[in-house]
């Protein structure tokens, strides 16, 4: 049997995304074989897409992070999941027998592997993964294909690893994005006073969508200037920045005494300036992540249950359309989450 994927078969521009056949995938004994229905766009996607230094991928490949769909077979060690099921998928896992992995962090796995990155992904009707990543979810299809990847990394990043709490100031490079105004609306739901930056006037109102108390357009402002002025000069208390390049000093700038930066990529490229006496004059605390684990996944999906974040969908595509959805991303026209509804075929 088949099914249809969009795929890629050389790195390139979005010109190099196209729908193919591919066999359907088997299930081992402890997997699950979901029906994709809903799928949404990563700026991962992109990177691998064009190549990802240090990582190589089998060809044809399958992008795509962020699962919502139907069991549609699980393997013969399963029990806790029945086909028909409709189900997320956290989009990390690891071996399943490491001292990381047996202590809930998958994710710090040697071994490590993230949907559509080092393996086939969910640009595709049918999708592989350990039974143990799956989640029962419930709530709006489109809304649970956006949700994975970005709610899970910045759940890890602000909850796991920054430990938001109400009375916080956050500062948030970039904001405009999924993972972005994710971070923001988990902030907000925390209890925290939230900072978002964007260089775009025309991006600011998803920023006030997303609930942001200070939105700073640094095309026409000074972001640490702006902040210091928010925070009666004290500064902020966690930094959120995987812009990395031109910000990582003015994060270190804006943070207050005891302050601790996130970092979760780097964006805009090598740091190009860095002024390390900050660092142990601050008390400064840096830590470096990608995403999280099933666990973490498992609890940041009660904040989507509880009403408190969603992804916020300002484009709503084809699966089939995953050319264009590449090319907005890639020329700045998106903001939010861009939604891809499975319809290959």
């Amino acid at each position: 049997m088949y099914l249809r994927a969009v795929v890629f078969d050389a790195h390139g521009g979005p010109e190099v995304l196209h729908e193919a056949e591919l066999p359907d995938p088997r299930p081992g004994p402890d997997d699950v074989i979901v029906r994709v229905r809903y799928t949404s766009l990563n700026r991962i996607d992109t990177l691998v897409r064009r190549g990802y230094p240090g990582i190589k991928v089998r060809l044809p490949h399958v992008l795509g992070s962020d699962v919502f769909g139907v069991v549609e077979e699980v393997g013969n060690n399963v029990t806790h999941l029945r086909e028909g099921q409709e189900v997320i998928l956290s989009p990390v896992h690891g071996c399943g027998h490491c001292e990381y992995c047996l202590s809930g962090r998958e994710n710090m796995c040697r071994l490590w592997s993230m949907l559509g990155f080092h393996e086939d992904g969910s640009y595709a009707e049918l999708v592989r993964a350990p039974a143990r990543v799956a989640l029962p979810a419930s709530g709006s299809p489109e809304e649970l294909g956006a949700l994975p990847l970005s709610l899970l990394t910045a759940y890890r990043a602000l909850v796991s690893l920054g430990n938001v709490s109400r009375g916080m100031d956050v500062l948030i490079w970039g904001a405009t994005g999924g993972l972005g105004t994710m971070a923001v609306q988990i902030a907000k739901a925390y209890g925290a006073r939230v900072i978002a930056t964007t260089r775009s006037r025309e991006k600011e109102w998803v920023l006030k969508q997303a609930g942001a108390d200070l939105i700073v357009n640094t095309s026409e402002e000074d972001a640490v200037s702006r902040v210091m002025e928010f925070t009666d000069g004290r500064g902020v208390d966690l930094v959120i920045d995987y812009v990395v390049g031109t910000t990582l000093d003015r994060s270190l700038e804006a943070l207050a005494v005891g302050g601790t930066i996130v970092v979760l990529g780097y964006l805009g490229g090598a740091v190009k300036e860095l002024n390390w006496n900050r660092f142990y004059l601050k008390h400064a605390r840096v830590v470096g992540t990608h995403t999280g684990s099933p666990w973490e996944m498992a609890r940041a999906l009660r904040l989507y249950e509880g009403d408190l974040v969603r992804p916020i969908i300002t484009r709503r595509l084809g699966l089939s359309q995953a050319a264009e959805a590449h090319r907005l991303m890639e020329e700045g026209l998106t903001v939010g989450k861009v939604s891809m509804r499975v319809d290959l075929g």
